[in-house]
């Protein structure tokens, strides 16, 4: 048994000191019973090459030794499938913090133009993807050890789950909608209260190199406000993700940030143009082009941003009234 006890004693050198004597005990017995009933099957004792492939079937030491660890993952089972979750909402960050730089940079004509921006995307896409996902393994390791109290999030109930109806409805908002846009608004709001830069971005009050970008009075002037309603859609997509059955009170949040979004669009919409072009050596005049293509874009975007908060409006309010008994709403 010369080999046994080598496999066992590889086994036991990474085992907790306190407990390698009974775990090599346990795996003795196990292993020995499968050599009595190896041999009886052949009908003579095993040979060298025969233990090594019982051996060999039974697991390396130090896979074996891993089962008796402390720690078995750096991701457990129950916490994996919130691990993938984020990670995916990582990666689409990720991506999103890439494209729109590139394509800024590419209006403007700066980094090579149009033809630049494949490149700008994967060069600022894969470093900030990697560092999301390292921060959330980072992150998720310490929750798995305990290192994190995660609180009274493994109390959640039924009654706290959302409403899921068999049938197709078009303006249903999932978590994982709401997840994504509760981290977009608050890279926006971070953005825009010059809290963090994205990659190639100088802040929402001029850009620094080849082209300066002059904002009007009225952005300055609703500084706060836009602000504001960043975060009162940061609230709303909270309480979709952590209290998902408060449909109601979402939904008069919703209400109030609609008629709010309604009355930037129009401050805003009476303001135009809201940026102006210079750069080294040139005047406002040599970037006529630019102007007009982003003031037309200006205009599509806050008529759009209308539209959408009028019809938030009535959804919404539908969602306020009460259920009538066959589970539509009454009105």
């Amino acid at each position: 048994m010369d080999l046994l006890d080598r496999y066992l004693g590889a086994i036991a050198a990474l085992l907790p000191a306190g407990q390698s004597q009974d775990i090599v005990a346990e795996l003795r017995d196990v292993l020995m019973s499968r050599i009595e009933e190896r041999e009886a099957q052949q009908g003579r004792p095993l040979d060298k090459k025969a233990l090594e492939a019982l051996f060999r079937e039974f697991g390396h030491p130090l896979a074996v030794a891993g089962r008796y660890g402390a720690q078995r993952a750096l991701i457990g089972v129950e916490l994996y499938p919130f691990y993938m979750f984020a990670v995916k909402v990582a990666l689409a960050i990720a991506l999103f913090v890439g494209i729109i730089p590139a394509v800024v940079q590419g209006l403007t004509g700066a980094h090579g133009g149009m033809a630049g921006i494949p490149s700008r995307v994967i060069h600022d896409f894969i470093p900030t993807a990697l560092q999301l996902i390292g921060v959330i393994t980072i992150i998720g390791a310490m929750v798995e050890r305990g290192w994190i109290k995660t609180g009274d999030f493994g109390q959640w109930k039924v009654s706290d789950l959302p409403h899921v109806s068999t049938k197709k409805s078009w303006f249903r908002t999932t978590r994982f909608e709401a997840l994504f846009e509760v981290i977009f608004m608050t890279f926006f709001a971070l953005w825009w209260a010059g809290v963090v830069d994205f990659p190639g971005s100088r802040g929402p009050f001029g850009h620094e190199g080849e082209l300066q970008v002059t904002l009007a009075p009225i952005l300055t002037q609703l500084h706060t406000p836009i602000l504001l309603l960043a975060i009162g859609q940061i609230i709303s997509g909270l309480i979709l993700v952590i209290r998902p059955a408060w449909i109601r009170p979402r939904a008069a949040v919703e209400i109030v940030l609609s008629i709010a979004g309604i009355v930037l669009a129009y401050a805003l919409w009476r303001e135009m143009p809201l940026v102006t072009f210079t750069g080294p050596g040139a005047s406002a005049e040599d970037f006529v082009t630019l102007r007009h293509v982003t003031d037309h874009s200006f205009r599509v975007i806050t008529v759009v941003a209308a539209a959408i908060f009028a019809g938030k409006i009535l959804i919404e309010g539908w969602r306020l009234l009460p259920p009538a008994r066959d589970g539509s709403r009454a009105g």
